[in-house]
């Protein structure tokens, strides 16, 4: 459906169904009387561009795409007054849906402050392990898949759990209740107990005591991954949307592609080596790529246009 839908031509006949939400804009932009409009969602750009367009307001247009690399042709409504993408991929695709170059500004992915207010220096991940109860001195690795834990994460963090190499494992299983009674009480081989947790609202304290992380291809951990200088191993992703994000990491060095099994042990043996000069080089890439900055710069983009245009 991704692909399908992503043209210009069928967005123009989507736009037949999506009229349906119309009302709705229209009552919200009405009782508000907002200063300006910001759209987080590729379906609502165009429901907010005619909703100011019959009601006759001023109130100023911004989107704020959420997808990192493969913007699909919904994002792109040339009629707001301002896109801000988080990737030179996004921009790339914004500008071959036609919105103007002076309307787009690349600025990175926002994420909460929490991650971009942690450091990623060997001595705060050994201060921060030892206060979730981890070893200090141990390779950390991070198992996590969204806020769903989906894509098989508990298959894998028994693969990794069993393989006895010399790490310690954190598996964060989000609200997949199923993985987390499923592992709760885990041992590696080793006889280590594998720390693992439900939903968590810490995420940034659990990225920061990790030295890489093992999840899927959103875009959402990506950004906060990079902000606390986490290299990734991505297992899976989501078709359409989420595969450039795994080829952009790829590309730039921050992340691997791991979907095998034996990738994926072959992967995390070779980082957790010590002095293991490929994590210092994933290091290197994800300070490059990382734009802690993001959320703040969206924020006064929205400002500057509200008092420019209102």
């Amino acid at each position: 459906m991704f692909h399908v839908t992503n043209s210009r031509a069928m967005v123009r006949a989507a736009e037949l169904v999506l009229r349906s939400v119309d009302p709705a804009i229209e009552r919200l932009m009405t009782n508000l009387d907002p200063a300006a409009v910001v759209s987080f969602h590729p379906l609502l750009n165009r429901a907010a561009v005619r909703a100011r367009r019959r009601l006759g307001m001023r109130v100023p247009l911004v989107t704020a795409v959420t997808d990192l690399v493969d913007v699909h042709a919904f994002w792109a409504s040339p009629d707001v007054d301002l896109v801000i993408v988080p990737s030179p991929g996004g921009l790339d695709r914004c500008r071959r849906n036609r919105v103007p170059a002076d309307k787009l500004v690349q600025v990175g992915l926002p994420v909460d402050a929490d991650f971009t207010d942690e450091a990623s220096d060997p001595e705060t991940r050994r201060v921060r392990r030892l206060q979730l109860g981890l070893d200090p001195d141990r390779f950390t690795v991070l198992v996590c898949s969204g806020a769903d834990g989906s894509g098989d994460i508990e298959r894998r963090a028994r693969l990794l759990a069993g393989s006895g190499l010399d790490i310690s494992l954190v598996v964060i299983c989000g609200r997949n209740q199923r993985a987390y009674n499923g592992l709760n009480g885990l041992h590696d081989r080793e006889g280590r107990l594998v720390s693992v947790h439900g939903f968590v609202t810490n995420m940034a304290e659990w990225m920061t005591a990790a030295d890489i992380v093992v999840t899927k291809a959103g875009p959402g951990t990506i950004a906060e991954a990079l902000c606390v200088g986490l290299p990734l191993l991505i297992t899976w992703y989501l078709p359409g949307q989420e595969r450039g994000n795994m080829e952009w990491l790829i590309d730039t060095g921050a992340g691997r592609y791991v979907p095998g099994d034996a990738e994926l042990i072959d992967e995390v043996a070779e980082l957790a080596a010590p002095g293991s000069p490929a994590l210092l080089s994933m290091r290197a890439a994800v300070s490059h790529l990382a734009r802690p900055e993001a959320a703040a710069e969206v924020a006064e983009l929205v400002r500057s246009v509200a008092l420019k245009l209102s």
